[in-house]
C-alpha cells in the first residue's frame, strides 16, 4: 500500500514538474519566435485607425464604387530600401507593364497597365451606376515605408484604378470613356504575400 502511494506521489510530482516547465518555457518560446520572425502584423496605426473610424461613422454611399479600402499593412524586419528593391524585383520577375516609376527614401509609386481581364480581377468593375464594357485600365500603386525601430519597417500599400471603356447603357449612356474604379484588394495582397513568402533581410 505504501509502495503504491509512493508511486502515485512520484507520478504527481513528475506531472507537476512538467507543467511548470511548459508554463515557464512558453513565454520564452513566444519571445524567441517573435524575435526571429521576418514579418508580423501591423501594430496600432493612427492613419489606419482614423480611416477605419471614418468608415464606421459615415453613411453608406449610394454608389458602391465610391467606397475605398484602407491600405494593406505589414511590418517587416529589414531596411526600407531593401523592401522597395524586393518589390521592384518582384514586378520585373512577374513581367508587369509599369510606368511613371518614382522612388524616394520612404515611397515608391508607379502605374501598372492592365488588360480587361486583369482590370476585372483587381478592380470593382461591376458596381458602376451603368454597365460599361472595359477594354483596358491601369492601377496607380503607392508603397510607403516607415522605420519603426528595433530593426522593423512598416509597409503600407494602396492602389487606385482607372478603366477605359464605353457605356453600354442604351437609354442614357455617358459620353466619357475613362472610369475611376475602386480596388478589390487583390493586387495589394499579392504584393503583401510576396513579402511574406519571399523577402529575406540582408545579414
Amino acid at each position: 500500500m505504501q509502495r503504491r502511494n509512493k508511486c502515485r506521489f512520484v507520478s504527481a510530482v513528475l506531472l507537476f514538474s512538467s507543467a511548470v516547465v511548459l508554463v515557464a518555457a512558453t513565454p520564452a518560446c513566444r519571445a524567441q519566435a517573435e524575435e526571429s520572425a521576418t514579418t508580423r502584423a501591423c501594430s496600432a496605426n493612427p492613419v489606419l485607425a482614423s480611416s477605419a473610424g471614418k468608415k464606421k461613422s459615415s453613411r453608406k454611399p449610394k454608389n458602391p464604387s465610391t467606397e475605398e479600402l484602407a491600405p494593406v499593412c505589414i511590418e517587416i524586419k529589414g531596411q526600407a530600401v531593401e523592401v522597395q528593391e524586393f518589390l521592384q524585383n518582384t514586378a520585373r520577375k512577374e513581367l508587369w507593364r509599369i510606368g511613371e516609376n518614382r522612388a524616394s527614401d520612404d515611397t515608391w509609386s508607379f502605374v501598372r497597365y492592365l488588360d480587361a481581364d486583369e482590370l476585372d480581377q483587381f478592380a470593382n468593375t461591376k458596381v458602376l451606376i451603368e454597365p460599361v464594357n472595359f477594354s483596358n485600365g491601369k492601377a496607380a500603386l503607392v508603397v510607403r515605408t516607415s522605420d519603426l525601430g528595433g530593426g522593423y519597417v512598416r509597409v503600407q500599400i494602396t492602389a487606385h484604378f482607372q478603366g477605359e471603356g464605353h457605356s453600354t447603357d442604351k437609354v442614357s449612356a455617358q459620353p466619357g470613356n475613362v472610369w475611376p474604379l475602386n480596388s478589390k484588394g487583390v493586387l495589394e495582397q499579392d504584393l503583401l504575400k510576396a513579402l511574406e513568402s519571399g523577402y529575406k533581410p540582408m545579414e
